[in-house]
């Protein structure tokens, strides 16, 4: 039966317009029912993953890109003139890149291959391991002196030393055991000297960027190795070592403070 609709010259078929509305209803609903599949199995996936095109990677191969990484921070020259903080943080992104190549070689952007379950695991274990590095070490053996504490010290005691009456009271003898005495007495710097000196400083910052770099590469190796959602392991990259290092200096500076 056709039903036909005339407004003026324009005739409407019904059935024809019947037809073609029924078709757009049955696609819609085939892609709804196309979406609800796959949200109920991604849901029954739990945390998403994506497997990597590499999964057989040698461990000694993320050593020694953390290791290249460290040398390469250790580079004095470069480290002063990019600045201490640009310098780390170039460091640690572009060791993120190179391993991420070791698990991805195929990848135009190797390093944008985790999911964003993934990229959050990865931030949270560096930043907590990394809190834990300045709170259990620094912290703790400075007996609360925080980083931008001591640096604010070290400002406060060059400007001291640059002081006009510091300077004419150290050409007399005398005269200037009378009055370093005095100007220590209430210079909070005196009781932490040997921190706030250049050279104890320096290997102190590079010893805390060596174990932030270590850090880095190993929580990335493994959040792309996927091993960490399996059964969980580590490399040892020396950090370890490096805290021992940095107690070490810590105890000295106070020793000899």
């Amino acid at each position: 039966m056709l039903i036909f609709l005339e407004i003026g010259p324009i005739t409407i078929d019904f059935s024809m317009l019947i037809s073609f509305l029924i078709g757009v209803s049955f696609g819609f609903f085939l892609l709804l029912l196309i979406y609800l599949y796959a949200v109920l199995k991604s849901l029954n996936k739990g945390l998403k993953l994506r497997h990597a095109d590499e999964t057989d990677i040698d461990e000694e191969e993320i050593k020694w890109l953390i290791e290249d990484a460290q040398s390469q921070f250790k580079d004095k020259d470069i480290r002063n003139e990019v600045g201490y903080s640009r310098h780390l943080q170039n460091i640690a992104a572009e060791l993120t890149v190179d391993i991420a190549k070791k698990f991805y070689p195929k990848s135009k952007y190797p390093y944008l291959e985790l999911t964003v379950d993934e990229s959050l695991n990865l931030a949270h274990y560096i930043t907590d391991r990394i809190e834990a590095l300045l709170q259990g070490k620094i912290l703790r053996l400075t007996r609360g002196w925080t980083l931008a504490r001591i640096y604010e010290l070290n400002e406060t005691k060059t400007k001291i030393d640059q002081n006009k009456f510091v300077k004419a009271a150290k050409k007399y003898s005398k005269v200037t055991k009378t009055a370093v005495a005095v100007i220590n007495a209430v210079n909070p710097v005196y009781w932490v000297r040997k921190l706030t000196k250049e050279t104890a400083m320096n290997i102190i910052m590079v010893r805390i960027g060596l174990a932030i770099i270590a850090i880095t590469g190993e929580e990335t190796y493994k959040i792309y190795s996927k091993k960490v959602f399996n059964i969980e392991k580590t490399i040892d990259t020396g950090v370890e070592d490096i805290y021992n290092e940095l107690t070490e200096d810590l105890e000295k500076a106070g020793e000899e403070a």
